[in-house]
């Protein structure tokens, strides 16, 4: 036992473990800056791609969604567990996977862990074949997806992390906030190509073959993760110290704001503490961070909410349909368009997050965090405009699409900046760079229990609200307010700047 527990801890080390730091290069420091950058465009590129893909992989389920209610009968809230169960995992895996990556090699998870979300999404090709065997009840089904879409979503926790620590490794102290914002827009980027490729490549399968045109809305992203996790082992590595390269500050030489002596003497007692006693001062005892959790809580309801459910809004129920052909035919190409424009837009907020904060309110992440969810709180009564079939300008095809589409833009720009903002560069800012995965990953915690929470209102509500209303109106106005308490709960760190850590 012993010496397979020190076999185990050896190819821990080896392979699995954050590398050791190599000597510095010898080298003048144009050549040391040219190889810097050189890891660090090659680590960016891979890494935004393989959140691409990462998304993909997750937003493939909401334009599945109403095809499951028509081929395997699945209703809203058998759709709202699944995400419900999805979501917990997720919350739960960023955080314990945040501290795992402080340690581990970004080499080595990041492509194991796409390669291994991508497979249990697979897995979930084999759902509508269980259904029609007739020897799986609903419940089992049901379970089933549970089980697998939480598997695919626990490897799906374990990417941002190790983003975030590359991130912070790779990327100055000066230009970081821009960088983040920059690759931050890869979220978006895969939720747009998840819902406008999704039905292309289930008409193309459905087309060629026949039949599978569900199965392969879930057999593509699997294919896409195994091509960038073998890419990944080529083109990522972990820190610029374990290259033989200096810490990017020094080749930068940034000049950070200058530490009082008692500021001195904390960061001096700091080097002396263990990363779980650090992990307690700068997280779990840390007001700013508990605070910032709340408004992402609501900011994920706010998120998830639109981003997985307005699709199956805008299509509707479709329940007269008997196959998958006639409801795959009968789905308006429109409708995904439009649910894209939530991240079509929540690109540029995305984007320009930063630059917000920085530019128009000089440095201050907050009041832009205030105001856009306020404004999103607004956007949800356009949304309803242009998506009810009881609205007042419903007949009016014309000025119902382009409410619509105004309307879902804003609502995917405002969400999108304190996404950014709060779980990233936020909670970042408001510890130390030896906890910052971790510190992204507790912020996150909170902001996916908040989906799981909405996620399984969301199922529930919208089914009331169409038998009651007739529409989605209640579920709207829910998601109104939880926007309008998270711009409340922005108000007490109106003033709180980042840690002199991060000052430039």
């Amino acid at each position: 036992m012993k010496n397979s527990g020190g076999i185990i801890k050896k190819i821990w080390q080896k392979y699995f473990a954050e590398p050791e730091a190599k000597p510095l290069i010898t080298t003048n420091q144009q050549e040391t800056k040219n190889k810097y950058l050189f890891w660090r465009n090659s680590i960016f590129i891979t890494s935004y791609i393989l959140y691409v893909i990462a998304y993909i992989c997750r937003k493939n389920f909401s334009i599945a969604m109403p095809f499951m209610d028509n081929q395997m009968g699945i209703t809203g809230s058998d759709e709202g567990l699944v995400l419900m169960v999805a979501s917990l995992v997720y919350g739960i895996g960023k955080l314990i996977n945040g501290t795992i990556a402080d340690k581990g090699n970004v080499r080595v998870w990041l492509p194991i862990n796409i390669v291994l979300a991508g497979f249990f999404n697979f897995l979930i090709v084999f759902a509508p074949a269980l259904k029609n065997n007739g020897k799986v009840s609903h419940s089992m089904l049901v379970l089933y997806m549970c089980i697998f879409w939480g598997a695919s979503n626990w490897f799906q926790s374990a990417l941002f992390p190790y983003c975030a620590k590359s991130l912070v490794r790779w990327f100055p102290n000066a230009t970081r906030a821009r960088w983040w914002a920059r690759w931050s827009t890869s979220h978006e980027l895969g939720t747009f190509l998840a819902m406008n490729i999704s039905l292309p490549i289930a008409k193309i399968a459905q087309h060629f073959l026949g039949k599978w045109g569900l199965e392969a809305m879930f057999a593509v992203p699997f294919l896409l993760s195994l091509i960038i996790g073998a890419i990944g082992l080529f083109s990522l590595r972990d820190r610029p110290v374990s290259l033989g390269l200096p810490d990017v500050e020094e080749i930068y030489q940034t000049r950070l704001d200058e530490l009082t002596e008692a500021e001195k003497q904390e960061k001096d007692a700091e080097a002396n503490l263990s990363y779980f006693q650090i992990f307690v001062k700068y997280i779990l005892r840390n007001k700013v961070m508990w605070n910032l959790s709340l408004i992402y809580f609501c900011v994920y309801i706010f998120r998830m909410g639109p981003v997985d459910w307005i699709f199956k809004i805008l299509v509707g129920e479709q329940k007269h349909f008997k196959n998958f052909s006639a409801s795959l035919a009968s789905i308006d190409n429109l409708a995904a368009l439009k649910a894209s424009t939530l991240c079509a837009i929540g690109f540029f907020g995305t984007l320009l997050a930063p630059v917000i904060s920085e530019k128009l309110f000089k440095g201050k992440r907050t009041p832009a965090n205030f105001w856009c969810l306020l404004i999103g709180s607004i956007s949800v009564i356009g949304i309803w405009l242009g998506s009810s079939p009881l609205s007042p300008i419903a007949n009016n095809y014309i000025a119902k699409n382009i409410v619509a589409f105004l309307s879902l833009g804003v609502a995917g720009f405002s969400v999108c900046v304190p996404q950014v903002l709060v779980g990233g560069i936020c909670a970042v800012e408001s510890s130390s760079k030896k906890v910052a995965a971790a510190a992204s990953g507790f912020t996150s915690l909170l902001g996916y229990f908040g989906a799981a929470f909405g996620q399984y209102v969301n199922g529930r509500t919208l089914n009331i609200s169409q038998k009651k209303y007739g529409d989605a109106r209640l579920l709207l106005i829910y998601w109104g307010v939880i926007a309008f308490i998270g711009a409340l709960l922005c108000l007490p760190l109106w003033n709180v700047k980042a840690n002199k850590e991060y000052s430039h």
